[in-house]
């Protein structure tokens, strides 16, 4: 009974302290109000005093807010609000939507103009006087108005563009626009060309002071990078977990702001780096920042527009701490009373002191076993500290960090299972498990096949010179680096000047050619056909050396009752050879779910996912998105499959030995 009262006691606490826990992490800090539209919010906007708030909808409405929440009023366009922006005063408003229109609206929300493009307005910005509006088309064409909305000049890009700001005012006024194809280019008022400079990535979204002198831009690979607006020089990088949907920055650099889609905005500051963390209920889609950067506008996919005030987030985020301290702290002390509790029933009872001494006496007697060998255990404990160093931990760390968004170089927040889910929705993984499936089976078959049906050919030679150099024959090419092997032929599938094109050119093929590695129908095959006639050295010398095992009795009873080398092979071979077998379908289906250099040194995955595989997701990850929790999830489910393949290979494919067993 006692133990009964105990186990409810502990089980209370931590359940106590668990949802008060969480119940002050789930507090949204800073939210003065928000607002629920009837579709995502793809456009949001700041006037310089946060008194003003616009957020364009999919709902084709675009609603005008004052900073208590009211609504001042609204706008409806033919379709959805892909870009807004206001001048500073919050007099003027300017709107690109899906319906191909640019609009003009007053303070009132009047349209003063508008303007038709060839295709869907895909986003706009206007001057702190009204004097310029630029405007970005999925024409792939980028448009300058004046005031009055006339067109000014027209920029034909030929390329995606959606991400442009505009500032300074009159003559002086500058449109900053980013492209899909990686550059940043300021245009003067007229439209001439100023200043280029390249990014990595395709620009989703940018932002400048009011004097140009800093660059925000937002780039499709999760990287948010500042910019010197007289040089294009890079001054910091950002990087969040995913795609980054829009930026903002304070008039003076001072604050930045990231909407991402791993459902988070980050606030930075101008050293780039993170204040503040404003986690949504789905991706941040558009964000905005008033003059001085203290209110801060987030637009969500959920359809969700929110309204903080920076001060007040940094006040409730040390409050929320403070008090989440308090409440581990009455939790620890807690625990600490159920567990002296625990040791007073254990020793202070008699029933509990008979339970003790049955229960010590199995550690007693271990114990008293290490000490008897207590040198040898010494003499391994080297070994051991080095095993658990650098394989066991970095293995439970990978477990562990599955459940983490995991900066190696920052903090480390506990996400559950949320890795899990994003995995759910990356189409090149979910692709790279047919990739996979095939992979296993087709090793499978090169396990099964070719090294088997080479040692039996050797085995049965009549001649122990000519087995000997036959076999060393076979086994002379493990000597070469796999990656040398990768590398040939790479040169044979090239498409120019490989040896397969040239050859299927000299006897008459020419309708044979192909560009192997590029060709998503051919790609995974291409790939599979490498190493033919696929003898794998390390498979040839495990099936030979099962075949050297087997008694040379059993094989010349074999040829007494008349036994033919098929009958043999099938009746007798193959069964004695099943463990040999049963290690061999396990390795390589290890290598097989693992599989990553092959392809990495090939093709990387492509063309689009053609010859994706896990283990490249998990190395993308981790080395090029710095998604080092994702990774960690990516390994955790190949480590599931593997270790069910192995306890179905250990399950069903039986040796000889457990067949006797």
């Amino acid at each position: 009974m006692k133990q009964r009262y105990l186990l409810i006691l502990i089980s209370f606490s931590l359940y106590i302290g668990f949802f008060s826990v969480r119940a002050v992490m789930a507090q949204q800090p800073g939210l003065l109000w928000d607002v629920a539209t009837n579709g995502r919010i793809d456009a949001s906007a700041v006037s310089a005093d946060g008194t003003r708030i616009a957020f364009g909808a999919r709902d084709n409405v675009l609603r005008m807010l004052d900073g208590g929440g009211n609504q001042l009023w609204t706008f409806e366009a033919s379709n959805s609000i892909l870009g807004v922006d206001m001048t500073p005063d919050g007099l003027l408003t300017v709107v690109a939507s899906e319906d191909r229109f640019v609009y003009l609206l007053d303070e009132n929300g009047e349209t003063q103009w508008n303007f038709k493009t060839g295709k869907p307005v895909t986003n706009a910005s206007i001057a702190k006087d009204g004097s310029l509006v630029v405007a970005t088309s999925a024409d792939l064409s980028v448009y300058g108005f004046d005031g009055e909305g006339n067109l000014l000049w027209q920029e034909p890009l030929g390329i995606g563009v959606e991400a442009v700001s505009v500032y300074g005012s009159g003559e002086k006024a500058r449109a900053v626009v980013g492209s899909d194809g990686g550059f940043i280019t300021i245009y003067s008022r007229a439209g001439k060309e100023l200043l280029t400079a390249a990014v990595d990535y395709g620009v989703q979204s940018v932002d400048v002071t009011s004097n140009g002198g800093r660059i925000l831009a937002g780039m499709r690979n999760g990287t948010a990078v500042l910019l010197n607006g007289a040089n294009g020089n890079e001054i910091w990088q950002f990087k969040s977990e995913a795609l980054i949907h829009s930026v903002a920055l304070a008039n003076d650099g001072s604050a930045a702001l990231v909407g991402s889609d791993d459902d988070n905005a980050y606030l930075l500051d101008s050293d780039g780096v993170l204040i503040q963390q404003f986690e949504q209920k789905g991706p941040a889609l558009s964000v905005a920042l008033s003059a001085n950067g203290q209110k801060i506008a987030i637009g969500t996919e959920s359809g969700t527009g929110r309204f903080f005030d920076r001060e007040s987030a940094l006040a409730e985020v040390s409050a929320a701490t403070t008090q989440q301290r308090r409440t581990i702290s009455g939790v620890v002390i807690a625990l600490l009373a159920v567990m002296g509790l625990a040791v007073w029933a254990i020793r202070g009872t008699d029933s509990g002191a008979r339970v003790w001494t049955q229960a010590s006496v199995g550690p007693r007697a271990f114990l008293g076993a290490i000490w008897q060998a207590r040198y040898s255990y010494l003499l391994i404990l080297p070994t051991l500290i080095l095993l658990l160093t650098f394989n066991y931990y970095p293995a439970f760390s990978g477990l562990y960090h599955a459940f983490t968004d995991w900066n190696p170089a920052g903090q480390t927040e506990w996400i559950g299972l949320a890795n899990f889910e994003f995995l759910l929705k990356d189409r090149f993984f979910l692709s790279s498990f047919r990739n996979v499936l095939i992979l296993v089976i087709v090793q499978f078959i090169k396990t099964l096949t070719f090294p088997l049906i080479v040692a039996e050919l050797i085995f049965n030679l009549r001649n122990r010179f000519g087995q000997y150099w036959m076999r060393t024959l076979f086994v002379v090419p493990i000597v070469l680096p796999a990656v040398v092997e990768i590398l040939v032929w790479n040169n044979i599938y090239d498409p120019a000047i490989g040896l397969l094109n040239e050859t299927l050119k000299l006897v008459g093929l020419e309708e044979w050619v192909r560009v192997w590695y590029g060709d998503s129908q051919i790609a995974l095959w291409s790939i599979l056909f490498i190493g033919v006639p696929w003898v794998n050295a390390f498979a040839l010398l495990i099936y030979y050396g099962g075949l050297i095992s087997i008694s040379d009795e059993i094989i010349d009873s074999s040829r007494v009752d008349g036994a033919s080398t098929w009958r043999r092979f099938w009746s007798l071979d193959l069964p004695l050879l099943m463990g040999q077998i049963k290690l061999l379908l396990i390795l390589n289906f290890i290598n097989a779910v693992q599989t990553f250099e092959l392809v990495f040194l090939t093709t990387g995955g492509g063309p689009g996912a053609a010859t994706y595989t896990p283990a490249l997701e998990l190395y993308y990850m981790a080395m090029r998105m710095d998604r080092m929790g994702v990774a960690s999830a990516i390994g955790m489910v190949l480590f599931i499959i593997i270790l069910i393949g192995t306890i179905i290979n250990m399950r069903y494919v039986q040796s000889s030995t457990e067949f006797e067993a």
